[in-house]
């Protein structure tokens, strides 16, 4: 991957989403479904990140975003498209929230249990999506951009959840998935970059 990164002339950004409703009132909020698309949107205070976070890190109108379609990433992305003045946002649902299983609609104090099972690459709670699925599904992602010939664009940035970009952060520095909560964890509407120079 990063051989194929190299010969490329764009920068892969991560972006997460600004406060949610779900993160204000702790719930998991990980799969398909009204809770995802309508209720967990962005709390004014979530936009209002969003918005400076667009502000204080300019992109080319060039720059292609790509995002989940889940509420609090897709207006996250369309509040930056904006800002930045870029084309259309374009979805994918690779860049989807992890799938947390039983843990939905539960509380979001849960989350530790699995980065517990995380940190020892086994016993993750029923239906809990592993890291290494996650890294798959990125990757996909990713691999799918580098072959697009009509691709052209310098900046990349993806924007999505806190577990999805640090797992893509983590295998693409070359660690193991499942350690991905090594890394910094991301703040709401945190931009980061996700390959260290231009590539």
């Amino acid at each position: 991957m990063d051989d194929i990164l190299n010969n490329r002339c764009n920068r892969l950004w991560g972006l997460r989403h600004g406060e949610s409703r779900a993160n204000v009132e702790q719930i998991v909020v990980s799969r398909p479904g009204r809770l995802a698309f309508e209720w967990a949107s962005l709390t004014d205070r979530g936009r209002q990140q969003a918005e400076e976070t667009a502000r204080n890190n300019r992109m080319p109108s060039g720059s292609l975003l790509i995002t989940s379609d889940f509420a609090r990433a897709h207006e996250t992305a369309q509040i930056a498209a904006t800002a930045w003045g870029t084309r259309p946002v374009r979805i994918d649902t690779r860049l989807r929230e992890r799938d947390f299983g039983s843990l939905e609609d539960g509380p979001a104090a849960r989350y530790d249990e699995v980065w517990a099972a995380d940190s020892e690459n086994r016993g993750w709670p029923d239906g809990v999506e592993t890291p290494q699925h996650v890294a798959a599904r990125t990757r996909a992602l990713i691999e799918s951009l580098i072959d697009d010939p009509e691709n052209e664009a310098s900046e990349i940035v993806l924007v999505a959840h806190g577990d999805v970009l640090q797992i893509m952060e983590a295998w693409l520095k070359g660690l193991d998935p499942s350690q991905h909560r090594s890394l910094p964890h991301l703040r709401n509407a945190e931009l980061r970059l996700l390959t260290p120079t231009k590539v």
